[in-house]
């Protein structure tokens, strides 16, 4: 069966998450959420120096993405630093310098690109999120989809979210200039489209880019379970 790839960008809050698991439970793929690995090194470098984690940053940090099988959930995403598992740690707040430090750094950024290549590369059928990941990670993905919606909609939506969670940050802010330009280069790419889900529920985005997934070329067969009907 042909390989599935499918690249979700988009800003802050803007329901990337939550499609990407309902097309990962329907499709039967893996789930990589790409932030949560640039937390997991801001984490790190509040423990560490930065010198020992460039040397050795694949022995050290593990980043076990979501694998659905069958519409189950077969493996639960889990980040594990010198085999400890820090998936809930990488929340707190205090680690939001940290967080800007390694996504304003390159090196950083490329070695966190290729900690993503492998997983990709292992996992095959991927769904993959973040703020680049189409032109980046997955620049062959048979759909690269730009989420997007309001200021004060996303905002509400984190605020929601965390409202239980006071040990995660709501903040949300406008998008910014990298956004507007991967927006813009998502746009120019082949097999991508566009939702703005300010006023569609969650079920509305996920029809929407399943269809827009069906409609490819290739025929909807040889694509596994999407010539499914929509639950």
């Amino acid at each position: 069966m042909p390989r599935i790839s499918i690249s979700i960008d988009g800003p802050t809050a803007s329901g990337k998450s939550t499609l990407a698991t309902s097309l990962a439970q329907f499709l039967g793929l893996a789930f990589l959420d790409t932030g949560l690995t640039y937390r997991s090194l801001a984490y790190a470098l509040s423990r560490e120096p930065a010198e020992g984690l460039r040397a050795r940053l694949n022995e050290a940090l593990e980043h076990r993405p979501v694998v659905y099988r069958r519409g189950e959930t077969a493996q639960g995403h889990a980040i594990l630093l010198h085999g400890k598992d820090i998936t809930e740690e990488i929340w707190d707040p205090s680690l939001d310098q940290n967080l800007k430090t390694v996504s304003r750094d390159p090196a950083w950024r490329q070695e966190i690109l290729s900690m993503h290549q492998d997983i990709v590369e292992k996992h095959g059928d991927v769904v993959a999120v973040g703020r680049d990941v189409a032109t980046t990670l997955l620049p062959a993905a048979e759909l690269r989809i730009y989420l997007t919606a309001s200021l004060v909609v996303r905002r509400e939506r984190r605020r929601a979210q965390y409202r239980d969670r006071n040990d995660r940050t709501t903040t949300v802010g406008p998008p910014t200039e990298r956004d507007a330009e991967n927006q813009a280069a998502v746009r120019s790419l082949p097999a991508s489209i566009e939702i703005d889900s300010t006023y569609l529920p969650a079920p509305a985005v996920f029809a929407c880019a399943l269809n827009r997934l069906n409609d490819r070329s290739t025929p909807p067969t040889e694509k596994g379970a999407m010539h499914r009907d929509l639950p």
